[in-house]
């Protein structure tokens, strides 16, 4: 079966929950009861959870296998993957990765991390393995896949 495809906004929402240790059914009980000071007290500058409890309601299987086979996310952009990367795994720019300008270099991370960042991550980027240090971390960059080239 196809991976799920998650919208961005979805995603990092969702990515919030898990951060805070709320687990699928929890998730599900949050997005049906649709309480959005219990939901915005969980994300940090979610303007609204509403989004997501109307994605919920209307998308109840495909959320549900989601959360239980995971997804892919549609679309990133270089500033929504450095948040991804510091929602789902904790990382910090400078620290756990560099931003060039066209692309994310010395990225350090785990190998289960770096298999749950393939899993989820959108077709616009790939991942280059640079480094491998004993199973334990990788090194890798993110780019995108297709570089856009502009005739000036």
């Amino acid at each position: 079966m196809e991976k799920v495809k998650l919208a961005l906004n979805y995603a990092l929402m969702l990515e919030m929950m898990k951060a805070k240790g709320y687990a699928s059914t929890t998730i599900v009980a949050l997005l049906n009861e649709g309480d959005e000071e219990i939901l915005g007290s969980i994300g940090d500058g979610i303007p609204t959870w509403k989004t997501l409890v109307d994605y919920y309601h209307l998308n109840k299987a495909k959320f549900h296998q989601a959360l239980k086979e995971g997804y892919e996310i549609t679309f990133l952009t270089k500033g929504a993957l450095k948040s991804l990367l510091s929602i789902k795994f904790g990382m910090k720019e400078g620290v756990d990765f560099v931003d060039t300008g066209e692309f994310l270099d010395q990225v350090t991370i785990t190998a289960d991390n770096l298999e749950a960042l393939r899993r989820i991550i959108s077709k616009n980027w790939t991942i280059v393995l640079e480094d491998e240090n004993n199973d334990e971390a990788y090194l890798i960059k993110i780019e995108l896949t297709y570089r856009p080239i502009f005739n000036i």
